[in-house]
């Protein structure tokens, strides 16, 4: 009874770490390219883009251990004979997650030690873009080719 719960929360959540990702990254490009001073508003936007970012990965590995769709592939010996959406949840999607999110994570680290405004802003850019670019690789769009979800997820 919570898998469908929360698999419907990973999907509603998708567009809150999407959505806060890319206002913090707006107000990181505007800092650096317009070299303006680095914001306490600048900070937290950083702080919740990477906390919504952590509480989505906690949802996504929850859903790992409960997936029937990984345990089928790892109980079957995986091979390529097998559907690319076996693979691409058992595998693609939650390594580029992980990834994205400890990308995220050393980033928001590393930008909050900055020197100065304009590295702090430089910083959290450059990071933030790499995590965005992993984390839109790693998404099951409705046009993907290797497994597909709709853009909403009812219960």
């Amino acid at each position: 009874m919570v898998y469908p719960i929360l698999l419907a929360a990973h999907n509603a959540l998708r567009w809150l770490v999407l959505g806060s990702l890319l206002i913090a990254l707006g107000t990181s490009y505007s800092g650096w390219f317009l070299a303006r001073p680095y914001r306490s508003l600048d900070q937290l936007l950083r702080i919740i883009a990477t906390s919504i970012a952590h509480t989505q990965l906690l949802v996504g590995f929850y859903l790992y251990t409960q997936s029937p769709i990984v345990s089928y592939y790892w109980k079957f010996s995986p091979d390529t004979s097998q559907s690319s959406e076996f693979r691409f949840f058992s595998l693609i999607h939650m390594g580029l997650m992980v990834t994205a999110v400890v990308v995220m994570t050393i980033g928001s680290s590393k930008a909050k030690r900055q020197p100065t405004a304009q590295q702090t802003f430089r910083t959290t850019a450059i990071y933030f873009t790499i995590t965005l670019l992993l984390i839109l690789i790693a998404i099951p769009w409705p046009f993907s080719p290797l497994a597909t979800r709709p853009w909403i997820r009812s219960f």
